[in-house]
């Protein structure tokens, strides 16, 4: 295969901005084409700078990459007396860290100038197009990608477009009602607009919720947290009246990383093993259950399993699910710092993340057996592998123990009721009127065939470029690709490293994940 001479990346966040690094680095490129119709190229939706301060990274400042093989870019970023824009300070630099968003977006930003820069020297022509990319045409060499004011002929086109589109499945009150109704969070200024006495319920126990906590209870608001003489945080509510009632499916929470890091040594669940166990056929789900159990013992791991899989299996009401979320959450946070012991099952996880990936992309396990673990395992899978920072969950328990925060668990409907002017939030133990309410449920959509896809995709559709996955016969979230190669399956150079990858493979949502991607794209294109 002749290497291409001119790639085109249609989105320029973290993952374009990975991606134009990479080609610009390690590879004989002639020309770049970029699109991003914000015109901001680099920090893309989490991470601009006008973002909320209170929304930090979830990911520790030692694992923030912009390519696989140094997982300390950030960091070695961060300390080496960056300019910042005017009348910004760089806070406390710890390795173990969570630093807000947005200086993860000075460093994006960063990278695409230096980028730029690089690329001039080494002769490499790059296009930058502020403006949405509408239509993509293919032949079996040449692809052609339009927008509004042009269209550009490229050799390979890389979907780098991050974030799928929000949704927003909640009606919003009807003229003159006094609720308050937000169907997002992100780049959101009105979420400060909130009554300082408001009971608030957010949909959602997912990180997106905790960063709306962190906001509802920012310094601002005029609370504070503060250690006592034991080291534990507590919460001060000042002028601060606000409670939060944080409303799920699943009730779970999540878990977080120790403080120490310490050594993971898997031998059973890892790609060779599972394989090796599959010879004979697909893998049921209790095999790789079994795999990961005898990794956690072999790390002296102690783990409560029917805890894991039913935390509130017992529970007869709202106030034993608040009562058992909040004792599984101290128990945890201290396990994270103190470091005695450990909360392993985060550890595996966070080891194993992308070997994950590729025990998907091997199809170890049969159509059938994946969606029951969409259906069954996923959310409890993520609770440890998308782990929040400490600092957060200890804000958690610290508002918990003040009376301040509560979980509901077994949400089933929710439905604006005009009569009572408030939103109705129905669970297995009841209903809750609410009269301020958010939503962090995760509402992107992944669904190809939506309305709410951007014209790209739609027009994609329509050419038959790009279909929904398919999983034992039913539709799923994402795209049907090669999850080998990361090529659309029906196209021959039209490549996807973005959210909509998150149907036929596993959660996409770090810097790891799509750095590794679009590493992996760029060998395949380049024969390397």
């Amino acid at each position: 295969m002749t290497p291409p001479k001119h790639i085109a990346l249609i989105g320029c966040g973290f993952t374009g901005t990975s991606a134009f690094y990479q080609l610009v680095d390690k590879y004989p490129i002639s020309e770049i084409t970029i699109f991003e119709a914000s015109g901001e190229y680099g920090p893309g939706l989490p991470y601009r700078s006008d973002e909320c301060d209170d929304y930090l990274l979830n990911n520790t400042n030692d694992t923030l990459c912009i390519e696989p093989n140094n997982r300390l870019a950030f960091l070695n970023w961060l300390n080496s007396n960056p300019e910042l824009p005017p009348g910004v300070e760089m806070p406390e630099i710890t390795p173990r860290g969570n630093l807000p968003r947005t200086f993860y977006g000075y460093f994006l930003k960063d990278v695409f100038k230096t980028t730029r820069t690089n690329a001039a020297i080494k002769d490499i022509k790059v296009n930058l197009i502020d403006a949405e990319a509408t239509e993509i045409f293919e032949d079996k060499k040449h692809l052609t990608i339009k927008w509004d004011r042009g269209e550009v002929t490229v050799d390979k086109v890389i979907l780098t477009t991050g974030h799928c589109p929000q949704v927003d499945r909640y009606e919003e009150p009807t003229d003159g009602s006094k609720a308050l109704y937000f169907p997002d969070h992100v780049n959101e200024p009105s979420l400060d607009s909130i009554p300082i006495d408001a009971t608030c319920y957010i949909l959602g126990a997912s990180l997106s919720a905790y960063d709306v906590v962190g906001r509802l209870f920012s310094k601002t608001s005029g609370c504070h947290f503060e250690r006592d003489e034991n080291g534990i945080l507590k919460y001060f509510p000042g002028t601060n009246e606000r409670s939060v009632i944080l409303c799920s499916r699943s009730g779970r929470l999540k878990k977080m990383k120790s403080r120490t890091q310490k050594e993971i040594n898997r031998q059973y669940f890892t790609l060779k093993n599972l394989t090796s166990l599959a010879s004979n056929g697909s893998l049921q789900l209790e095999d790789i259950a079994l795999a990961i159990k005898k990794d956690c013992e072999n790390h002296n791991g102690k783990i409560n399993w029917g805890e894991i899989i039913e935390p509130y299996k017992n529970c007869r009401n709202t106030a034993e699910v608040d009562h058992k979320a909040a004792e599984i959450l101290e128990k945890d946070v201290r396990t994270a710092i103190e470091g005695t012991a450990r909360n392993i099952l985060v550890d595996i996880f966070g080891d194993a993340g992308l070997e994950i990936w590729d025990i998907f992309a091997a199809r170890l396990i049969s159509p059938q057996e994946e969606n029951r673990y969409r259906a069954h395992y996923e959310t409890m899978t993520l609770t440890h592998e998308a782990a929040c920072p400490i600092s957060t969950a200890e804000k958690l328990l610290a508002l918990h123990n003040a009376g301040k925060l509560q979980i509901i668990k077994g949400v089933e409907n929710v439905s604006f009721d005009k009569k009572k002017d408030a939103y109705l939030i129905e669970h297995e133990f009841g209903c809750n009127h609410a009269s301020v309410l958010l939503n962090t449920t995760g509402s992107v959509d992944r669904n190809i065939l939506s309305s709410h896809q951007p014209t790209l995709v739609q027009n994609m559709v329509k050419s038959n470029l790009m279909k929904p996955y398919v999983c034992s016969g039913d539709q799923m979230p994402g795209v049907d690709v090669d999850i080998n190669t990361f090529r659309i399956n029906g196209t021959d150079n039209i490549y996807l490293a973005s959210q909509l990858l998150w149907g036929p493979g596993f959660y996409t949502s770090g810097a790891i994940y799509l750095a590794t991607f679009v590493d992996r794209i760029l060998k395949s294109l380049f024969n390397t």
